[in-house]
């Protein structure tokens, strides 16, 4: 029983396809005609590619919104080549852009795929099915159009976004661009406009307009204020008579410094002076100014003249004595003067020493040497004196000068800093002429690397995906029509089936032949 089951499913089958056989030839071959309909006469889509490459240049680059060129003194920050990349599909896929290229080509051109009459039927047969088929699909879309009405404009956009593809590799900075529509020209075109205006699209936004007139006035403002630091500075250099300050800075400290050295010098000279003054100060006190020169004796006329008064006394006190008593006053005072005479005769000699005196010349000499060590010292205290006065002058005159360095120095650094500014919005100014220059002649770093292509050989519909599908879709399509044929058909045509309907084992079978139809014939 096992053994004969494959075989009684193989008579099942063959069985259901022979009953529904008018099926099983009608669905297939109206598919497979439907399918060569489609292979030959649906329309077209040709595609046309392009390829896109980002180099690096000015607009791989972030800068300051005031100045699209500017170099110096702009922080330049490279962007990422992955945000680059995605920044280029966005605005290449953004409504600005493909709402321009609707402008430039028209709405007409796109909604048609190309130019006026191009594109269309190209035969009788195709025209018939351009007329019935096309005519009542056309009909429908417009029917489901008319629930919210665009514009035609509105209508060649959304077809843009749909055929258009815009994609990159990974890693990659080239960019593939592919559209499709009805003709090979027309996409083409439509490819060729596109980037046409993603070239001009890139070159606007990367640039600020207006900024040349910008840097050209700043470039003029600061150049004036330039001009007057100038004249500043020059001014006051003429008011402190100096070409450079650190010349005369230098110049006035060595002044200073040779000054400090020679009061250094005065002082330590006058200490010396004062030392030695007063060491022959000190030799000349202990030396006489005269020396005795030679010595002799001679006699005492001196004290002869006092004996002779002593003589002359004493006869007129024996004169006094023989008129009057002992003790009459003039008696006693002849006696007394008489004693005090013999007192200092006694006391002179008889012989008295003559001596000679000269200078000292030892005496001199020191003298003339501390004259000379004094007029030395009345030297060094003048010289020190006016060397103190110097010091305050130069002192004076280089506080005079810091003074006038830190005014010129803010005066030079104002000078500076407007000399910068001034280069800068120069070199500015030039930047914005040859960058608008680069814009004028389309200079970007937009490079096409595969111009828009004219494929002739359309990309839909596929015939092997026609044929593939038809012949899927003829078995299925068959399968399905006939199971469900038999699905929602009444008769009995097994034995199974037979049993369950009349509740009653089946005893005999006549097969179904002309033969036996005869034989059982009334």
């Amino acid at each position: 029983m096992a053994k004969t089951a494959p075989a009684t499913k193989a008579y099942d089958l063959f069985d259901l396809v022979f009953r529904h056989k008018w099926m099983a030839l009608v669905i297939p071959t109206l598919v497979i005609l439907g399918g060569l309909g489609v292979a030959l006469f649906a329309p077209r889509s040709y595609r046309s590619e392009a390829k896109i490459a980002l180099l690096v240049g000015r607009q791989s680059l972030n800068v300051d919104a005031t100045a699209q060129t500017g170099q110096q003194g702009i922080n330049l920050q490279q962007m990422g080549r992955d945000s680059e990349v995605a920044t280029a599909l966005e605005l290449l896929l953004s409504r600005g852009v493909l709402s321009k290229v609707v402008e430039e080509l028209g709405a007409d051109y796109i909604r048609r795929g190309g130019p006026e009459g191009s594109g269309g039927p190209t035969s009788p047969i195709a025209d018939f099915f351009d007329r019935t088929l096309g005519a009542a699909s056309r009909s429908a879309i417009k029917t489901l159009k008319s629930i919210d009405p665009i514009s035609e404009t509105e209508e060649a956009i959304i077809q843009l976004e749909e055929n258009l593809l815009a994609d990159s590799e990974r890693d990659s900075t080239l960019l593939v661009l592919r559209y499709s529509t009805d003709t090979p020209e027309g996409a083409q075109k439509v490819l060729q406009t596109l980037i046409n205006v993603y070239r001009e699209e890139h070159l606007r936004i990367n640039r600020n307009a207006g900024s040349r007139v910008f840097f050209q006035e700043q470039e003029e403002q600061i150049r004036k204020q330039l001009d007057e630091a100038m004249d500043l500075v020059r001014k006051a250099k003429d008011e402190i008579g100096v070409a450079s300050i650190e010349s005369r800075r230098q110049n006035l400290e060595s002044q200073l410094q040779s000054v400090t050295m020679s009061a250094y010098e005065a002082e330590a000279a006058r200490s010396a002076a004062i030392a030695e003054l007063q060491d022959i100060s000190r030799q000349l006190g202990g030396l006489p100014e005269r020396l005795i020169a030679s010595k002799k004796s001679i006699p005492n006329e001196g004290a002869d003249m006092l004996r002779e008064q002593l003589y002359s006394l004493q006869v007129r006190e024996a004169d006094l004595k023989a008129r009057y008593s002992e003790a009459h006053p003039m008696v006693i005072a002849i006696s007394q003067q008489i004693e005090e005479a013999e007192r200092v005769v006694d006391e002179q000699s008889t012989v008295r020493e003559e001596t000679t005196d000269d200078v000292n010349p030892i005496h001199r000499d020191l003298s003339l040497a501390a004259k000379q060590k004094q007029a030395t010292l009345a030297s060094l205290e003048a010289r020190l004196r006016t060397l103190r006065q110097q010091d305050v002058v130069v002192r004076g005159d280089l506080e005079k000068l810091n003074s006038d360095a830190m005014r010129l120095t803010v005066l030079e650094r104002e000078q500076e800093i407007l000399n910068r500014k001034y280069y800068r919005y120069t070199d500015n100014l030039e930047e914005t002429r040859i960058d608008e220059e680069l814009e004028r002649q389309q200079v970007s770093n937009i490079k096409v690397a595969q111009e828009p292509t004219l494929a002739e050989k359309p990309v839909s519909p596929s015939k092997l995906l026609v044929a593939l599908g038809s012949i899927v879709l003829a078995f299925a399509g068959t399968a399905a029509s006939i199971l469900g044929v038999e699905q929602v058909s009444d008769k009995l045509r097994t034995d199974k089936s037979i049993e369950q309907a009349v509740g009653a084992p089946i005893l005999a079978s006549i097969p179904d032949s002309k033969i036996h139809g005869r034989v059982l014939a009334p």
